[in-house]
């Protein structure tokens, strides 16, 4: 409550900022990135008619804009809201003509072609509209969730953003990293039309709520507060910007009656089946609730705000107890113990004599008690198999508000405001219960406002502003205990950060689960994230064309604090027990781990405040140009100054091999900022004979040069040459993505960053032990070899070139099917270019690097190519008799070309299936009202007893079914000598099973290990994970409790038949976990009640 309180205190304070931007504007209309409603006026013969006036009226409101046909008859009405309309056509000698029911969706041009009929204008001739099926003025590919299928599809999560799953070309994949931790009711792989998902953007009445640090959407909004929600694909307006698909939502507006809804949804484990590889059920508890109520601000005696003033407000909360399956491949008891004797396991060798240990069990005495320590830790295995399985309970609690304005100042002035708040409060447990619990918390929010003013028949104007504050704060397990200090390691007193304190370090083991207290994702962290938009556009309506122009300028502060690997990561992979002569079956990493012999260690100074800063400029042109009755094109240019961020305080840097002084630091003087971190006073005694500024250099403060060339031309048309229910559609264009900021501002050069990481190198007796793996010496000495990740000082921002073709075929009055060819290809895309690997061979691995004074490094590059050709195809029936359909299907292709320094060092370049290369994609929605009950089918003379609970039942569902992601088979250990993991194994077949089961999912005796000190040859993503199936399902129904009151019941089914979808099995071929599948992707068969209140 406290958090909510300080909000709204910042509330008052922004909306002083938001006041004085408007000021500084016309007054205008309050809808945002909406729809319009265009068409053409003829005479009876079919000769335009000019000067006939149009009037559009909201149903909901009662708000009115007025037009004249223009001398070709064409009129447009914009901006407006999605919703119902009624189109009032009025010409001196011709009758009143009036087309009710008209349908405006967002994003989209609703056309009305209206013919008058002779007589008298106090004569009517009404019309009642329905949507039309094709889309005839543009080229973009898209598809629209209306309102209906938002609130009573099953959506696990009450996450609209799911909807986007419907349409071709878009797969929902699983997120990585803290997206699903952070914002759980998020999937961030929404990958469409072959670009990357975190280039897709979120726009919420307009507006941009994407994060552009890690994807997805900064602001989550209850689905009952949305009026519609739309996924565009390829060839959209210049007027939209960034390279992946667009999600395009509109929260909904108040209305002259009041309207609401009250809200619960319930679900617990009593009804759920259990996880494929859970021994018993798991916990789940789960409470959504909340309302909605909108309506006219109405003040008694003083203020009556029907047809002007209109509020809208929305609440949800949501309390879940989920619990989680871990399924952990763990050593045994024994092998805790020292004793590697199973018939399974590779021999061992004590790495002093390089003999085998006795009976293949390590004796007592050279058990390392640091490794005794830790090794409590990890949990005994509990099933037959081998694993442990684990099913603690997650604890997410949320809480989201939206505050919505809308004031009609005149006919052609009006505002509009909205607030959006969220506050997600994560509790995640570690895979390994000794590890506890750690707080995961995420709150956002936006501020948006907007005028509009209609300054004549064609010209309108608008302007908007928005601020999203949004922040993350993760918390490491054990956090505030010192563990390296009570298991007697030393090396690492110098890394507690101020204010925190230590925590769990992080170990691996190949072949094992890994045992870890910041998950790998230096927690504890924070992500403070700060956007400034101001956008300005204009319409103008000129004989047959559209024209609208604007620009936007976007404010980017994203600031960051982590531990940078503070209390140490220590990595075991099998070496220093095998037999270094003939490496191949023998060695085991776990038992590296016992004798206290690790292959690396890394320790670092944690990290105070980083990240950087930027202002966009972006500037467009649009004309949508009506050519005839059938043909249209939409001719736009786009012109993005998108400069690199500058490094907070500096902390940003490039690398120049051919200058004494290589490192240069962004300074606009000859001095760098030495508090700007903790590394940062020992980092610079250490190398400053290596460091030089930008000013020096003579660089600019961004170090990257900004890239002037960001031309984004568009095109699109819309033809009917073989009458009106056959569309030719098809378009191009150019859209350049966001800078990647866990990249270049990422604090990843010294004197900013000092991480070291030592070495147990191979073909030596090890002399580093768990004990003391740094030698007694402090942090620094062992950094004479820095990693550095630095910028090119030149770099083209990336862009993707989209193309489609396709038809539309309207084969019925409600039915419409669509086959379009989309492709994509993708130049300078956001990714890593080593230049500091070693070349494979033995002995030390640093004398091998082309530039030994450094560690492993690599440029953060705009290098990365990818291509993608698709089939999307899709049938939609709309709602008629009861039913509604849509079937998407995409067959398609999707290959990236990048660096993978695995496969042979510096110059190793690969093409690849992409991580989203998902070739087939069938998506299946449908809404069905049962045919039983009074004034139906069946039962239709029953009486009112029977019809309560018999009729008005109604069914919805979503079927998913598409190919498995692809997966790259590896080797755990450093066959190369080359100090990176992830290295390739040789290929001898495909690797493939005819019978695949969850024990051998693919053949690991396809790859062998590759001759010592070389690479392998077998290739990235070349085999697949299991399909993912999946069927969600409803059925509800509504009673009558007043003329306008219904009380809604529904159920609701997730994974109704509770078919498992496999994860990608363990992907080291060389150890005994290989091949072995040990996770689902989809949840079990999870069963919800829910009951809704709408007035």
């Amino acid at each position: 409550m406290s958090s909510l309180i300080h909000s709204l205190n910042r509330c008052l304070r922004i909306v002083g900022l938001i006041v004085v931007s408007l000021t500084l504007t016309s007054l205008a209309w309050a809808q945002v990135q909406t729809g319009r409603i265009v068409g053409s006026v003829y005479d009876p013969n079919k000769a335009s008619l000019p000067n006939a006036s149009v009037t559009v009226t909201e149903t909901s409101t009662n708000q009115t804009l007025t037009v004249v046909s223009n001398e070709s008859g064409y009129f447009v009405v914009t901006p407006l809201n999605p919703g119902i309309y009624t189109v009032n056509v009025t010409s001196p000698g011709f009758q009143t003509t009036v087309v009710n029911a008209v349908e405006v969706q967002v994003g989209q041009s609703a056309l009305v072609d209206v013919s008058m009929v002779i007589g008298e204008a106090t004569t009517s001739v009404e019309l009642t509209s329905t949507t039309p099926l094709l889309d005839t003025e543009s080229g973009t590919l898209g598809h629209v969730v209306t309102n209906t299928q938002i609130v009573n599809l099953p959506l696990n999560g009450r996450s609209f953003y799911e909807l986007a799953r419907l349409t071709p070309g878009a797969t929902l994949l699983p997120g990585g990293g803290n997206l699903l931790r952070i914002r759980a009711n998020y999937t961030s792989g929404t990958a469409i039309s072959g670009v990357r998902g975190r280039q897709t953007t979120f726009l919420l009445d307009g507006v941009d709520v994407t994060d552009h640090h890690q994807g997805g959407s900064l602001i989550q909004t209850s689905v009952d507060a949305l009026q519609e929600f739309k996924v565009q694909q390829s060839a959209f307006s210049a007027e939209f910007s960034h390279a992946g698909g667009l999600l395009n939502a509109t929260t909904k507006s108040g209305s002259n009656d009041f309207h609401g809804v009250l809200f619960e949804f319930l679900r617990n484990d009593k009804l759920d089946a259990r996880n494929f590889f859970a021994t018993e059920r798991e916990i789940l508890k789960r409470n959504q609730f909340g309302g909605t109520l909108g309506g006219p601000i109405r003040i008694p005696k003083l203020y009556d705000g029907r047809n002007k003033t209109f509020f809208f407000l929305s609440y949800e909360g949501m309390r879940e107890r989920q619990g989680l399956v871990f399924n952990s491949i763990v050593p045994t008891v024994a092998m805790k113990r020292g004793d590697f004797s199973a018939s399974n396991l590779n021999r061992i060798y004590d790495p002093l004599t390089r003999t085998p240990f006795v009976g293949n069990v390590i004796p007592t005495t050279k058990l390392s008690a640091q490794a005794l320590f830790y090794a409590k830790f990890i949990p005994d295995p509990n099933t037959a198999s081998g694993t442990f399985t684990y099913s603690p309970s997650r604890r997410l609690d949320t809480d989201q508000y939206t505050v919505r304005l809308d004031q009609s100042i005149t006919d052609n002035h009006r505002l509009f405001f909205r607030w959006s708040y969220h506050d997600n409060r994560l509790n995640e447990p570690n895979a390994f219960p000794a590890l506890g619990y750690a707080p995961l918390n995420t709150r956002g929010q936006n501020f948006v406002a907007s005028v509009t003013n209609t300054l004549n028949q064609n010209v309108m104007h608008e302007f908007r502003f928005s601020y999203l504050p949004a922040l993350v704060d993760l918390t490491a397990y054990g956090q505030g205990t010192n563990y390296n200090n009570l298991a007697g390691v030393r090396g690492f007193e110098e890394t507690e950060r101020p204010g925190v304190g230590n925590s769990f370090p992080d170990f691996t083991w190949s072949g094992y689960a890994s045992l870890s207290g910041s998950a790998f994702d230096q927690r504890p962290k924070t992500q403070d994230l700060k956007v400034y938009e101001w956008t300005d556009n204009i319409t103008w309506i000129r004989g047959s064309s559209i024209f609208k122009f604007g620009g936007k300028i976007r404010r980017w502060v994203p600031l960051f604090t982590d531990s940078q690997q503070y209390v140490g990561q220590w990595g075991f992979n099998g070496f220093n027990t095998e037999n270094p002569s003939s490496p191949a079956g023998t060695g085991n990493a776990f038992a590296d781990f016992m004798l206290g012999l690790p292959r690396s260690v890394t320790r670092a100074f944690p990290a105070d405040t980083f990240g950087g800063f930027g202002n966009y400029y972006h500037v467009y042109f649009q004309d949508d140009l009506k050519v005839n009755n059938r043909l249209s094109l939409n001719l736009g240019l786009r012109y993005e100054y998108s400069p690199w961020l500058k490094g907070y305080r500096g902390q940003l840097g490039t690398f120049d091999p051919t200058s004494p002084r290589p490192i240069i630091i962004a300074s606009e003087s000859d001095q760098i900022d030495l508090e700007a971190q903790f590394a940062a006073p020992t980092a610079y005694n250490i190398f400053s004979n290596l460091i030089q500024t930008s000013s020096q250099a003579g660089l600019p403060l961004s170090i990257t040069s900004p890239d002037r060339n960001q031309w984004a031309p568009r095109f699109g048309f819309a033809w009917r040459p073989f009458g009106d229910r056959t569309v030719v559609r098809g378009g191009y264009g150019i859209f350049y993505e966001t800078e990647n900021t866990d990249g270049r501002v990422n604090n990843n050069i010294v004197p900013f960053r000092l991480n070291e990481t030592a070495f147990n190198d191979r073909g030596v007796v090890p002399n580093r032990t768990m004990a003391d793996f740094f030698l007694g010496l402090p942090l620094g000495s062992f950094t004479t070899n820095p990693s550095i990740n630095p910028t090119y000082t030149k770099l083209r921002m990336g862009y993707d070139q989209h193309w489609n073709v396709g038809v539309q075929r309207e084969i019925t009055n409600d039915t419409v099917i669509e086959v379009d060819y989309v492709g994509n290809k993708g130049s300078f895309l956001n990714g890593s270019n080593a230049f500091n690997h070693p070349a494979a061979g033995p002995g030390a691995i640093q004398t091998r690097r082309p530039y030994p004074r450094f560690g492993a490094s690599s440029y953060l590059s705009q290098d990365v190519a990818s291509n993608y050709h698709a089939l999307q195809t899709k049938m939609e029936k709309r709602l008629s008799a009861g039913a509604w359909y849509l079937v998407s299907y995409t067959f398609s292709k999707s290959f990236v070309h990048q660096n993978a320094p695995a496969t042979g060092g510096n110059t190793a370049w690969e093409k690849a299936r992409s991580d989203f290369d998902i070739p087939h994609n069938l998506a299946v929605s449908f809404g069905y009202e049962l045919p039983v009950g009074r004034g139906r089918r069946f039962l239709s003379g029953g009486n009112r007893f029977a019809d309560a609970f018999l009729g008005g039942w109604q069914t919805q569902g979503i079927l998913v079914v598409r190919s498995g992601r692809p997966f790259t088979p590896i080797i755990s250990r450093d066959i190369a000598n080359i100090g990176i993991g992830g290295q390739r194994p040789n290929r001898t077949a495909s690797g493939e099973l005819e019978n695949k089961t969850i024990e051998r999912w693919f053949d690991t005796s396809a790859f062998v290990l590759p001759t010592l000190f070389t690479y392998g040859n077998s290739g990235a993503n070349i085999l697949r994970e299991d399909r993912y199936k999946s069927l969600d399902f409803s059925i509800f129904k509504q009673f009558r409790v007043t003329e306008n009151s219904r009380l809604q019941f529904r159920a609701e089914a997730f994974n109704l038949t509770n078919t498992p979808s496999f994860a990608a099995p363990n992907t080291n071929v060389d150890t005994a976990a290989g091949g072995r599948v040990t996770s689902t992707l989809s949840l079990p068969r999870q069963i919800q009640f829910a009951i809704k209140y709408n007035f």
